[in-house]
């Protein structure tokens, strides 16, 4: 089997300040827009938004399900507080993770996790995993 085109579904109460938050913030392409279920298209990869009812039994993801990169965290930490996030925290890197990651939740409190590299590449094809 050959997997492809990856998609992230979030679950949300509030479809437009949800659309908006990841269109504006992230300046992702909004591709569907649909009171029920809408997508935005983030690198290769599809973010959909679906809502939630008042008796669903279904639930935010508190926890990053989520991952983008940015070249500036505290830039893109500062938009997404601007935006309506909440910021939960951030770590920085060591010898062992050569990343500074930040998590957060969106406006609806899906986890979401923001991570800048610091090492001179981020190319894994180059680790080692023979041992």
């Amino acid at each position: 089997m050959r997997a492809r085109d990856p998609m992230f579904i979030l679950y949300v109460r509030d479809m437009d300040r949800t659309l908006g938050f990841y269109r504006d913030t992230f300046e992702m392409e909004v591709v569907q827009h649909t009171p029920g279920w809408s997508m935005l298209r983030c690198g290769g990869a599809t973010i959909a938004l679906h809502i939630l009812s008042p008796s669903s039994r279904e639930s935010v993801a508190p926890h990053a399900g989520l991952n983008l990169n940015v070249d500036d965290l505290d830039q893109a930490i500062a938009e997404v507080l601007a935006a309506g996030g909440e910021h939960i925290i951030t770590r920085e890197p060591t010898d062992f993770v050569p990343v500074r990651m930040c998590e957060l939740r969106d406006t609806e409190g899906n986890g979401i996790e923001l991570r800048q590299f610091v090492a001179a590449s981020h190319d894994l094809s180059a680790v080692d995993t023979d041992d």
